[in-house]
């Protein structure tokens, strides 16, 4: 993680998943703006919109994660290639049920309906193969960095998989919120529910200490902190903790935010 250059030739595909996803945002964004039509609470365009943004970051995740695994070039290639896809494919479908006004998500109402969610599980699948890979790896061989970024990679991982969990239990579910119907009010932006338990929030959480916490132990290595690895350590026990807390009160119905 050295280096400025995010991509290289093994990580072609993710640079261009990047850039089509940025694009999609765009257009997303535009509908925004000249489409006012609402779909449980919220704008149709906002859906395909967060999932434009989100997207690109995590391409330049796992590509920098890339960078340190001991992986050879094809297999770097292979899993960037994986990945790239996925989400090259996924927005678009997230897009299409924008534009028909309808759920992209736990949508069963018509065959299509159906087809485009089963199709998004598939992809899904394929980039939850390639995580736990991921995850793998970083457990039990040694990537090419040093011992504090490889235990922030690992606190990261285990944040996603208790994001995957989530992501799960809403999938068995068929809904995201805990308690109450979808589609109640929640918080700006994300809107996830402030009268029950909403599952996107531990999704999210989970999700994101993959880029925190690897980005922390970099500052700490690059500033040279005295106790940095007892700080990743604190850091990713209170990360884990906090998700674990904001599990159970989601498993219970209670709100991420009491508003």
């Amino acid at each position: 993680m050295k280096s400025l250059n995010i991509f290289d030739e093994s990580t072609r595909a993710l640079k261009w998943c990047t850039w089509v996803n940025l694009s999609m945002l765009a257009f997303s964004l535009l509908g925004m703006l000249v489409d006012d039509r609402q779909l449980l609470g919220e704008n149709v365009w906002l859906k395909p919109a967060k999932f434009a943004v989100s997207i690109p970051i995590y391409c330049v995740t796992i590509a920098l994660l890339l960078s340190v695994y001991p992986y050879s070039f094809k297999i770097k290639q292979r899993l960037s290639r994986l990945i790239g896809w996925v989400f090259i494919l996924e927005v678009p479908l997230v897009m299409i049920q924008a534009g028909r006004g309808v759920r992209s998500h736990f949508n069963f109402s018509t065959p299509f309906d159906s087809i485009i969610f089963g199709l998004m599980g598939i992809l899904i699948f394929v980039n939850t193969v390639v995580l736990f890979y991921m995850m793998y790896t970083a457990f039990f061989k040694k990537l090419n960095a040093d011992t504090l970024m490889q235990r922030a990679i690992q606190f990261g991982w285990i944040g996603m998989i208790i994001s995957i969990a989530a992501g799960q239990l809403m999938i068995s579910a068929n809904a995201h919120a805990v308690g109450v119907p979808d589609g109640g009010a929640g918080i700006p932006v994300t809107h996830w529910s402030t009268e029950g338990g909403d599952w996107r929030a531990v999704h999210f959480l989970g999700m994101h200490g993959i880029q925190i916490l690897p980005l922390l132990a970099y500052f700490l290595t690059k500033w040279n902190w005295k106790n940095s690895r007892f700080i990743i350590w604190i850091t990713g026990l209170v990360y884990l903790g906090f998700i674990g807390y904001i599990f159970l009160r989601t498993q219970a119905g209670l709100p991420f935010l009491n508003v």
